[in-house]
């Protein structure tokens, strides 16, 4: 019967073999490689451990990233932009109805609105400034601008199927 060595664990041990097992003995490696091989794949591990648990969805990301890029086009705009008169409204769209049914601005102004369906499926059209979103889902947005450059009582509306006889219109009034 051989004699186990020294240097291999006993759980490590082959009784039916009567002899020890050394995978790493096998491989040439002495005990010094065999415990730095060892404490490299534990700090692996380790490491990749902490890297899967610590991951952040991949939205969130994305969602940071928007963030910052809005924070930076801000930065960068110049005085003379600023010193437009830029009117901006944000309209939700629900069930036959936007949360904004009337809005005031003078003739000439720049009217930006930005659109979000809060529930099912809507666009926000006004035809007479050729202004129109896109028909979006729930939680998208979309962002319209135009000049009003005539005076009047202007109806907008959402295109989907029939909600606009259901009443969802509003009125845009320019001064």
């Amino acid at each position: 019967m051989n004699k186990p060595s020294p240097n291999v664990p006993t759980f490590l041990t082959c009784p039916e073999l009567s002899r020890r097992v050394d995978f790493f003995g096998e491989m040439g490696l002495n005990l010094g490689m065999k415990k730095i091989l060892l404490s490299v794949v534990v700090l692996l591990l380790l490491v990749g451990g902490y890297l899967f648990v610590s991951k952040k969805p991949v939205n969130e990301t994305v969602e940071i990233t928007k963030q910052e890029k809005i924070v930076e086009e801000t930065k960068e705009v110049s005085p003379s932009a600023m010193e437009e008169d830029v009117k901006t409204f944000k309209v939700d769209g629900s069930n036959f109805k936007f949360s904004v049914t009337e809005m005031k601005v003078k003739q000439g102004d720049k009217v930006k609105i930005v659109f979000t369906p809060k529930s099912g499926f809507h666009d926000w059209v006004l035809d007479e400034f050729n202004a129109k979103t896109k028909q979006l889902a729930a939680g998208a947005t979309e962002t319209v601008e135009f000049v009003a450059d005539k005076k009047g009582t202007f109806e907008y509306y959402c295109s989907v199927g029939q909600h606009r006889k259901m009443g969802m219109v509003g009125s845009l009034i320019v001064e």
